[in-house]
């Protein structure tokens, strides 16, 4: 090889491996943004979980004195403030912490925590209840202890998994309405775990999302709204059922679909 060609060849692969090198750095930037973007997100989402988890906690302290002082309707009323408060946080409860909310919230086959107070609560029988109920304020206490602690933040994928999976529930499961039978809101619940999605994509995803596929973060943002839409009915009998459990369905896979632009896993569906 003569000289100049020799000198051409080493010109043109140091211009390959600059180019290779510039698009590695670019990569990694946007990566490290996008992480950075949703790390942010998961901060500023914590504070929802605090304050929603505190009106669970108030609303069942609410339902403690009430069982002691023998009031069923200032106790069924209390019951109902505290299951808002935590059907809002769903997103994160079973995904965060599993253990506390199989004593929380198990159900159908609850023998412990709301679901195991709901059936004697709503026939107006306390006597038997104030134990469980003692226990569901400790449960719900030691909750808000652990995740309002400053060392526990919340990681990314666990949300997008807990949101999904619940987007998933709602369509698959609840959209059946039998969650909370006797006491009658399961209309609401529903509701509130469409409020709480929607505030897991809202202040940690949508924008990064964005940033990567404007028109797929459009797409789930009008799915959220068509979701909540279906659950503003005024009981359960004029619920389009089949319309719901396929706009959850669609809800959950296009939060599946949102994953690799946001750099996480894909989220699996259903047990």
């Amino acid at each position: 090889m003569r000289p100049i060609e020799f000198n051409l060849t080493c010109l043109r692969n140091v211009a390959r491996a600059t180019m290779l090198c510039s698009a590695l750095f670019a990569f990694a930037a946007a990566t490290s943004a996008r992480a950075d973007a949703l790390a942010d997100g998961a901060k500023n989402y914590k504070p929802f979980v605090v304050e929603h988890i505190g009106k669970a906690l108030d609303g069942a302290k609410e339902l403690q004195a009430a069982v002691k002082a023998k009031d069923a309707k200032k106790a069924q009323a209390a019951w109902i403030k505290s299951r808002k408060g935590w059907e809002a946080i769903e997103p994160i409860t079973g995904e965060f912490f599993e253990k506390l909310d199989a004593a929380i919230d198990a159900w159908p086959d609850a023998k412990q925590g709301y679901h195991a107070v709901e059936a004697p609560l709503f026939a107006g029988k306390l006597a038997d209840i104030e134990k469980p109920v003692d226990g569901l304020v400790a449960n719900l206490a030691e909750f808000k202890k652990q995740v309002s602690a400053d060392s526990f933040q919340f990681e990314p994928q666990g949300l997008l998994n807990g949101a999904t999976g619940l987007a998933y529930e709602v369509g698959e499961n609840k959209s059946k309405g039998g969650e909370s039978p006797y006491a009658g809101t399961s209309l609401v619940d529903m509701h509130e775990n469409i409020e709480g999605i929607e505030a897991v994509y809202k202040l940690v995803f949508e924008e990064p999302l964005k940033a990567k596929d404007a028109k797929l973060a459009h797409e789930i943002d009008e799915k959220i709204e068509a979701v909540e839409d279906l659950v503003k009915v005024k009981d359960l009998k004029k619920l389009n059922a089949a319309a719901l459990n396929k706009a959850g369905e669609e809800l959950a896979v296009l939060l599946q679909s949102a994953a690799p632009k946001l750099g996480l896993k894909k989220p699996k569906l259903g047990g």
